[in-house]
């Protein structure tokens, strides 16, 4: 289970850290035809997020969290989808601004998921060492 955590942050951070990137120049008018990379890029952000919710949930983490964290997996590119159609016009780098905070707010979340991971595991593993040393 760690290695897959490992693995999944790492695609988190990858893909996040790309996403931003794309964002970046497409509000400054270049590289539009990447746009379908940014869709791809985003869902495989999105199925990480999703794997680090499932490895959560196995190693503990309450229901109510993990169906929050798949939930906001959801929005992320639910708004993506729909976001060029909000508000059109003058005021529509609000919207810009709101699709960038669900994408960073899902990356804080894949952030939390994973350091939970890790911090059961590191309890259980804790926890065996005491017991094979207490025996």
């Amino acid at each position: 289970m760690h290695t897959a955590t490992s693995i999944a942050q790492w695609v988190v951070r990858l893909t996040g850290v790309t996403q931003v990137v794309l964002g970046i120049l497409f509000w400054s008018g270049r590289a539009l035809t990447l746009l379908p990379l940014h869709m791809l890029v985003g869902m495989l952000f999105v199925t990480a997020l999703w794997v680090l919710a499932g490895l959560a949930a196995r190693a503990g983490l309450r229901t109510r969290w993990v169906l929050s964290a798949v939930s906001w997996g959801l929005v992320v590119p639910t708004f993506g989808m729909l976001h060029p159609h909000l508000l059109p016009g003058p005021d529509h780098w609000t919207i810009r601004v709101v699709h960038l905070l669900i994408g960073l707010v899902a990356m804080v979340v894949a952030t939390k998921l994973a350091a939970y991971v890790h911090r059961r595991r590191h309890q259980a593993q804790s926890t065996a060492d005491g017991a094979l040393s207490a025996a």
